[in-house]
C-alpha cells in the first residue's frame, strides 16, 4: 500500500457508511461482472474433473441430506454464553441441540482458513496462503487454492448438488473464488440480509444443496443494527471505537482512556454477538417451517477468533509485527482467542452432545460431512472424522500475517508455540494455564514437538489413492 492509499484507507475508514458504499461498488467492478464467467468456469472444472474423481469418489453413492455451513468472522469461543461467558451473548446457540466442541482454527486469518474448512487440508498442503518471510498483508501476495484439491462444493457438485456461496468478507470468497456454481460477495454487509438472499436461494431449489455463508458482523468495523448496538449497555461514542481507535500500539495501551476504550469496545463486540445469535435464530425458524431440518445438516462455525488485547505484552515484548501493533485483530498470532472457535453440528441423527474437554481441527469438517452422507472415497484428508476422533491428537495451525511466521501444535492440554524469527520456542499447560499467560522453556519437551511439528508441516505428495 502506497502512502496516498493509505492516506485515502485512513480517511475512508472514519465514515462507516461511506467505507461500506466505496467497498460495495468495488464488489461490483471487481466480482459482480464477472459472476458468469466464474459460473462457467466452474461447470467446465466439474465437467473436466469427473472422469479422474471417479478414480477415487464412488459416484454411485447416493447422498441425500442438505449441508448449509455457517461461519462467523472473528468468533471469540470464550464470548459465547454456553461457555461461561458473563453475558448472555447466544442464548438460541445456548440451547440450540446438537454436537458441540472446540474447534481449532487452521489458521488465525480468514483466506487460508476458510480453504481448510472446505477441503480437508492444511494450509501448506492446499496452497492458499500468504507468502513471504517478513509479512505484510497484501492481495497480491495470496497464493491460490491448488487446482488438484477440490472443494466441498465440488466434492457434491459431482453428485448432482446445486451449491452456493454468499460472503460478506472478500478473502473468504477469495479463498474458494470460481469453486461454487453460485457466489456472491457482499463486504461489510449484515448477517440478515445475508441469510436473507440465501432463504430466497433455497426456495428456488429443485435438488440437494450444499450452501455456505461467511457473516462478517464480528469483524471491524463493529456496526450493528440500531436496536442491538446498546444491547447490553450503552456503547460510548469514542473515536473509532468500531475500529481500535488509536490504542493499536503498546506505548498507547495504558492509562483510564485506554481502560475506558477497552470497555466499551468489548461491549459493542458483545452487543454484536448478540445480534448474529439472532439472526441465527431466525435463519433456523425459517429452516424448521420449512421442514428443512429433517434431512439438512447445519453446522455453525467460525474462520478464527479475535484478540482484544489479551495478550498485548507478550506480543510486544517477544513477536515482531511489521505495522509495530500488538494486542488487537487477528492473524498476527497462534494464541487461544485466535484459533479455538465453537463448532455446532446439528441435524437429524447428529448426537446432542457437548465434549469440553476435546479440540477438533477445521480439516475435519469435509471428511466428517462425506461420513454423514455416506460418500466413499479415497481421498487422503488431513482431517478425520469428528466423532470418530480421539480426544488427543496432533492440530497444527499456521500461516500468521503481520510479521514472522507462527506456528502452533496442540496434543491435549499441552500446547506448542513456535516461530523461528522471533525466537520464540514455547509451551503452554492449557489446563493450568488455559489463557496462556505463562510460557514454559522446556528444552526437551520442545524437541519432541519440533519433530512432531516438522513432519505434520511435510507437503503432501498424494492427495488420494487411485
Amino acid at each position: 500500500m502506497t502512502f496516498m492509499e493509505s492516506i485515502v484507507d485512513k480517511t475512508i475508514k472514519r465514515n462507516i457508511r461511506l467505507y461500506k458504499t466505496i467497498r460495495k461498488l468495488y464488489d461490483k467492478v471487481k466480482f459482480e461482472k464477472n459472476a458468469s464467467k466464474d459460473r462457467e468456469y466452474f461447470k467446465k472444472r466439474i465437467k473436466k474433473i469427473k472422469p479422474s474423481a471417479e478414480k477415487f469418489l464412488d459416484l454411485s453413492s447416493k447422498p441425500d441430506k442438505n449441508i448449509i455451513l455457517v461461519t462467523i468472522d472473528c468468533l471469540r469461543n470464550t464470548h459465547l454464553s454456553y461457555n461461561g461467558y458473563q453475558r448472555e451473548t447466544t442464548p438460541f446457540l445456548d440451547t440450540l441441540k446438537g454436537y458441540k466442541v472446540s474447534l481449532i482454527a487452521t489458521s488465525p486469518w480468514t483466506y487460508p482458513a476458510v480453504a481448510s474448512l472446505l477441503t480437508g487440508f492444511y494450509p501448506h498442503n492446499h496452497g492458499a496462503v500468504l507468502e513471504g518471510e517478513d509479512r505484510k498483508f497484501e492481495i497480491s501476495k495470496l497464493k491460490p487454492l491448488k487446482s488438484k484439491i477440490l472443494t466441498l462444493s465440488e466434492i457434491l457438485a459431482l453428485f448432482g448438488y446445486a451449491t452456493y456461496f454468499n460472503s460478506g468478507i472478500d478473502l473468504a470468497m477469495l479463498s474458494v473464488r470460481r469453486r461454487f456454481n453460485e457466489q456472491k460477495l457482499n463486504s461489510l454487509t449484515d448477517g440478515e440480509t445475508i441469510l436473507k438472499d440465501l432463504k430466497g436461494w433455497i426456495t428456488k431449489q429443485k435438488t440437494h444443496f450444499f450452501a455456505h455463508v461467511h457473516l462478517k458482523d464480528p469483524h471491524e468495523p463493529l456496526s450493528p443494527p440500531e436496536e442491538f448496538y446498546n444491547y447490553f449497555g450503552t456503547v460510548k461514542k469514542l473515536p473509532r471505537i468500531e475500529y481500535w481507535g488509536s490504542f493499536q500500539k503498546p506505548e498507547n495501551q495504558k492509562g483510564e482512556e485506554f481502560e475506558e476504550f477497552k470497555e466499551n469496545k468489548i461491549l459493542l463486540y458483545d452487543n454484536t454477538l448478540r445480534y448474529v445469535d439472532h439472526t441465527l435464530e431466525q435463519f433456523y425458524g425459517f429452516l424448521e417451517d420449512r421442514g428443512l431440518m429433517d434431512n439438512t445438516i447445519l453446522i455453525i462455525t467460525a474462520d478464527h477468533g479475535e484478540e482484544l488485547w489479551d495478550h498485548a505484552e507478550l506480543e510486544a515484548k517477544y513477536f515482531y509485527d511489521v505495522r509495530g501493533y500488538a494486542g488487537i485483530g487477528h492473524g498476527h498470532s497462534v494464541f487461544n482467542e485466535l484459533i479455538q472457535v465453537p463448532l455446532i453440528i446439528t441435524g437429524s441423527n447428529i448426537p446432542n452432545k457437548e465434549e469440553k474437554d476435546k479440540f477438533i481441527s477445521g480439516v475435519d469438517i469435509v471428511p466428517t460431512l462425506l461420513d454423514l452422507l455416506a460418500i466413499q472415497h479415497n481421498i487422503l484428508f488431513d482431517g478425520i472424522n469428528i466423532f470418530k476422533a480421539p480426544k488427543k491428537r496432533l492440530i497444527l495451525s499456521e500461516n500468521t500475517i503481520h510479521g514472522y511466521e507462527k506456528k502452533a501444535l496442540i496434543y491435549g492440554k499441552l500446547k506448542f508455540i513456535y516461530s523461528e524469527r522471533d525466537k520464540v520456542v514455547w509451551i503452554f499447560n492449557l489446563k493450568n494455564d488455559p489463557k496462556e499467560q505463562n510460557p514454559i522453556v522446556d528444552k526437551e519437551l520442545s524437541k519432541i514437538f519440533m519433530e512432531k511439528l516438522a513432519k505434520v508441516t511435510s507437503e503432501k505428495l498424494v492427495f488420494w489413492r487411485v
